[in-house]
């Protein structure tokens, strides 16, 4: 090995004299050797569980004075990765964290090894955590060899081993910056699949995503939501599997909860498309989205609420030849706008099923309209608004609303429905006050007349003002 540390002694003084290649190559090539010397030098695997609760025991007696045994360089070697966990952690016996700190000086072996374990095994807040980064501190600061440089480096760059600041900032280097996500987790040294993995990664997501919502309210948002999302789910997979999946969402979605500006369509639409993917559709997989908070959870669904919405309206341009189409989408697209529609589910009939564009869409989020009676081409789109559920059928079909609460009121998030299931009798229609025109009385729906004129949507209203204490006005649902 000493001949390894030589010959990387020598490359680096040989391409220091080669004025025609940048300091970027010089440092990338030898990083590149200085891993490869890593690699044979450094043993990253731990102990067995078994063989460390020995050493723990062992150790506690020793530096409690019940073993005259002072631990062999063997014992502090290994001693590393129980510094900072188990019970007692190895940090709280006193004298030992000093021991193994005091050896690692002359051997940069052991201080690499005292490195991997504080940055597995990191907890943001620990007294021994904290009191074992500032060791590692003083450790580099005082050893020269260059298996330790890239560590200096982080440490110079991000105060890496400070354990209140360094997560915190290399949260704010992945959000923005000069360098991409890939070269500040490498910086950092935090793209090693051991470190990765680890206790201090999972301090700097949780830092990220405590600055992440400021960031999607920023000018540069697009760019920030882009950085954060690779840095959550590197390669389509989110890190650490479900323990943050709450914590993640809350954060994506923190942004827009305080009544401000709602974000740009293709901004909303990435944050919605990333958290289906990963904790599915809260409307048929409510457990997985309890971690995250009623606000948050309702605010995805009034989104999602929207792409059911849009893919209906979408669908009836396409098949349903339906000249009220523009005016409907009017008046719901403008109940949505002002937050009344909570949820919504959308039911297809067969042939809309098969359809690549409906499909692409909504994701695999609605119903299907199933039964003999059924129109292949027919959709059917469900509206939860304050207390009612309201059932629009495309092509011509009416318009119909019961109280969530009676017993024929369509559920919506079914799998699927049949013709039944949808045309039961519901509340009449009062008609509309402006024109006195309008309006069911029978409970069997209210046809869409006068869509220029305002006629049906007059009746609407007045039926939400009534029922949901919600108003809107014919110049909001005028197209």
């Amino acid at each position: 090995m000493s001949h390894a540390r030589e010959a990387l002694r020598r490359l680096d003084a040989s391409l220091a004299r080669l004025t025609r290649v940048s300091a970027f190559q010089i440092k990338a090539a030898s990083a590149r050797l200085v891993e490869k010397l890593q690699a044979t030098d450094l043993d990253r695997k731990a102990p067995t569980e078994q063989a460390l609760e020995a050493l723990r025991r062992r150790l506690a007696a020793f530096y409690a004075g019940e073993d005259p045994h002072p631990p062999a360089r063997w014992e502090l070697r290994q001693a590393v990765w129980l510094l900072w966990n188990g019970s007692p952690q190895g940090a709280e016996i006193e004298g030992l964290m000093q021991a193994v700190a005091s050896a690692a000086k002359g051997s940069a072996r052991l201080a690499l090894s005292l490195i991997e374990a504080w940055l597995r095994d990191f907890v943001a807040a620990s007294r021994t955590v904290a009191a074992g980064g500032v060791a590692i501190k003083e450790l580099l600061a005082a050893a020269g060899d260059p298996r330790l440089q890239a560590w200096r480096d982080g440490q110079h760059r991000f105060a890496l081993f400070d354990a209140a600041e360094g997560p915190g900032r290399v949260a704010r280097a992945l959000l923005s910056g000069p360098q991409s996500v890939a070269e500040v987790l490498n910086a950092a040294g935090l793209d090693h699949p051991f470190r990765e993995s680890g206790g201090y990664m999972r301090a700097v997501l949780r830092e990220l995503l405590v600055k992440l919502p400021s960031g999607l309210r920023s000018a540069a948002a697009e760019a920030t939501l882009v950085r954060a999302l690779e840095v959550l789910a590197p390669g389509g997979t989110l890190r650490f599997g479900s323990e943050l999946r709450g914590e993640i969402a809350r954060s994506l979605l923190a942004a827009w909860l305080d009544g401000g500006p709602e974000p740009a369509p293709a901004m909303r639409d990435r944050v919605r498309d990333f958290l289906l993917r990963h904790l599915g559709d809260p409307r048929t997989r409510e457990p997985d989205w309890m971690p995250v908070g009623e606000a948050a959870t309702a605010l995805m669904r009034r989104w999602l609420a929207r792409l059911s919405l849009d893919a209906f309206f979408d669908l009836i341009a396409e098949h349903a030849l339906d000249r009220q189409w523009r005016y409907r989408r009017a008046f719901w697209s403008a109940c949505l706008k002002r937050g009344a529609i909570a949820d919504a589910w959308i039911a297809l009939g067969p042939a809309l099923v098969s359809s690549a564009r409906s499909m692409r869409d909504l994701a695999g989020s609605y119903g299907r309209l199933v039964g003999a009676n059924v129109d292949r081409n027919h959709a059917v789109l469900l509206m939860r608004i304050g207390p009612l559920v309201l059932c629009e059928w495309s092509h011509n079909g009416k318009l119909r609303a019961w109280p969530a609460e009676w017993r024929n009121a369509p559920a919506l998030h079914k799998a699927e429905y049949s013709r039944d299931d949808l045309t039961g009798l519901g509340l009449p229609f009062p008609s509309n006050p402006a024109t006195g025109s309008g309006g069911s009385t029978d409970g069997s729906g209210l046809v869409h007349s006068g869509s220029e004129r305002g006629i049906w949507q007059g009746s609407v209203a007045e039926l939400l003002a009534r029922r949901a204490r919600f108003t809107i006005t014919p110049a909001e649902w005028t197209p």
